[in-house]
């Protein structure tokens, strides 16, 4: 029979995964099955439906026989920002993370990072992630990321993968996702903003498998620049010569992910 998570089950803290979701049925089964394998156990699942037009909600609904997942269907599509912030006001976790609806998580990927955050009381930790070809599952690329993260370093290139992350509440506090381009990365960018440094947790391999579509944020190199450059600029008020050298950095970075 299983049982409705605790915070204190295990001597352990219950940890809160967002997945948002629109449009996912061809590959929702995935993602959930790889958290329903987790070999932690003291977690929730809270499926944000933003309106699927497809059989989304019936794949997610699959699941709902273990008390850790609830589905969130949403009255109206407002966009994925929108769909993770419901998550974040539904969450009763210690611990938050965030999974797309076609992305995956290795069996042991929240034991070892949630153990590692405990015992380090660490705010913020990210890990390393492999970029996967939607359709033939092919390996793009390996991204690992620098060992630390500051505000300033982020500024560099979005080093924290969104699906690697897992935050304490207690830094996020009033933040929330805005409605933008690389509303991830402004996420992190605003949590970090305020003194906190994220740490990668020390796997030695990947636990983490991001799906990269045609036609995806990943792979328009061009609208990437142009929306990094209004971060700089515009979210972020930074001068133009500070921006265009961050720019010119965040352009490296993002190559070096796909190489």
């Amino acid at each position: 029979m299983n049982q409705t998570p605790t915070a204190d089950d295990a001597g352990t803290s219950l940890v809160s995964i967002i997945i948002p979701m629109h449009n996912a049925a061809e590959v929702l089964e995935k993602t959930l099955d790889s958290l329903v394998q987790q070999t932690f156990r003291s977690f929730e699942v809270i499926m944000v439906d933003d309106c699927s037009t497809d059989n989304t909600r019936d794949v997610a609904a699959r699941y709902l026989h273990d008390q850790r997942f609830c589905l969130v269907p949403l009255p109206h599509n407002a966009g994925v920002a929108n769909a993770r912030n419901e998550g974040i006001e539904r969450a009763r976790g210690t611990y938050l993370c965030f999974l797309d609806a076609d992305d995956w998580w290795h069996e042991s990927k929240l034991e070892i990072q949630t153990e590692w955050m405990i015992k380090n009381r660490f705010d913020m930790s990210y890990m390393d992630y492999t970029r996967i070809e939607h359709g033939t599952n092919r390996v793009l690329s390996e991204v690992r990321p620098p060992g630390t993260v500051t505000f300033r370093k982020l500024l560099e290139s979005n080093f924290i993968g969104n699906l690697t992350a897992m935050v304490h509440r207690r830094a996020i506090g009033p933040i929330r996702f805005a409605r933008a381009g690389h509303e991830d990365y402004i996420f992190w960018l605003t949590v970090l903003k305020n003194g906190i440094t994220a740490h990668k947790v020390p796997t030695g391999q990947s636990l983490c498998f991001y799906r990269v579509r045609p036609g995806s944020l990943s792979s328009n190199k061009l609208r990437a620049v142009k929306w990094q450059w209004h971060i700089y600029r515009h979210t972020l008020g930074i001068a133009a010569v500070p921006a265009t050298w961050y720019l010119a950095l965040y352009m490296v970075n993002a190559l070096k992910k796909r190489s």
